[in-house]
């Protein structure tokens, strides 16, 4: 996937041409669950804010998309997420060029954490990220937008193992039990714990088949990923993830839910090949959309970060970083 000053160039037509990023919302099922999704793209016209619960979105509402082929960017939130709780980078990504779905996954979101205590939890993550991928390059408006050459992943958390075994790493819970049981400073070890953080703010949870069967269309291969502060205590030492597949695992120095002696050193045993590098000064919250003053309080842990810290200057940041390495990684 060598870059050459004409690819480059064609991927970031949009940013040249003055494209923003559009906003739309498109949904797909998956065992019977309508799994909402939201969908950023390069769009003309000006951005307005847009009020989404704790966050303020920037985008173009239903913008026209160019009748072209365009990379696709999937998004995976972590444990008790939201399909736009990493706004931010999907916006820069959109206006670089780029289409970008970005799914609430269903059992573990914001209003229904059903799917955490099932012991087939590591299983179905990624098996989310590959019916996202099956149902969006069957779609009759977007698939024809789509180059299904061209796909990217970016996870966070648990949305980091989710993208990372869609890409070859594969988990073994029984050595997870016995991590959580020999070390007592990995906090990422109570949300194992059945009886604590299962919120059901729903009246439809998520339900899961009893006997799951595969699916019939394969899924398109993820070309490039980014795991953002991923969850790697699960990871099986055995496995190994797709060397032809570029990687980028960036870690927060301050993460206070998965330290990286527990969970990078995991991940880079079954990616060697991986770049690596640690965000100085954030926390593992930091990757996540900056929170509105209104609901700091509500959202506690998720809307602060370590002191001194600019989560907002970050994103910004990390949007265009993401943009270029892409640009960079995903080459006819």
């Amino acid at each position: 996937m060598k870059a050459t000053a004409a690819t480059v160039l064609a991927c970031s037509a949009a940013l040249a041409n003055g494209s923003n990023a559009g906003l739309q919302q498109w949904s797909f099922n998956h065992h019977d669950h309508e799994v909402p999704v939201a969908i950023w793209h390069p769009a003309k016209g000006t951005t307005t804010p847009i009020a989404a619960g704790p966050f303020t979105l920037q985008a173009v509402s239903n913008g026209d998309i160019e009748q072209r082929q365009h990379p696709l960017i999937i998004i995976s939130h972590g444990t008790g997420g939201s399909n736009i709780a990493h706004h931010p980078i999907a916006e820069s990504l959109a206006a670089a060029g780029f289409i970008v779905a970005a799914l609430t996954h269903p059992g573990d979101n914001f209003q229904d954490r059903s799917l955490v205590a099932d012991e087939r939890y590591f299983e179905e993550r990624p098996r989310q990220v590959h019916a996202l991928l099956r149902s969006i390059a069957a779609d009759e408006k977007w698939g024809d937008l789509i180059d299904t050459n061209r796909i990217g992943a970016i996870g966070h958390s648990a949305g980091g193992y989710g993208v990372a075994a869609a890409i070859g790493a594969e988990p073994d819970r029984q050595n997870l039990v016995s991590h959580c049981n020999e070390v007592s400073d990995d906090p990422s070890c109570r949300y194992r714990d059945p009886s604590i953080g299962i919120v059901m703010e729903t009246d439809k949870p998520f339900l899961m088949p009893e006997t799951m069967t595969a699916a019939t269309q394969l899924a398109p291969s993820i070309h490039a990923a980014v795991l953002l502060a991923p969850l790697g205590s699960v990871v099986s030492a055995d496995s190994h993830i797709n060397k032809d597949v570029p990687v980028l695992i960036i870690t927060a120095e301050h993460d206070e839910v998965l330290p990286a002696q527990y969970h990078l050193s995991k991940l880079q045993l079954v990616a060697p090949h991986a770049e690596s590098r640690v965000e100085k000064g954030a926390g593992h919250f930091s990757f996540i959309a900056p929170v509105n003053d209104t609901w700091a309080t509500q959202l506690a842990e998720v809307a602060v970060d370590p002191d001194g810290f600019n989560r907002t200057a970050f994103n910004a940041k990390l949007g265009e970083e993401l943009s270029a390495w892409f640009i960079k990684k995903l080459q006819p």
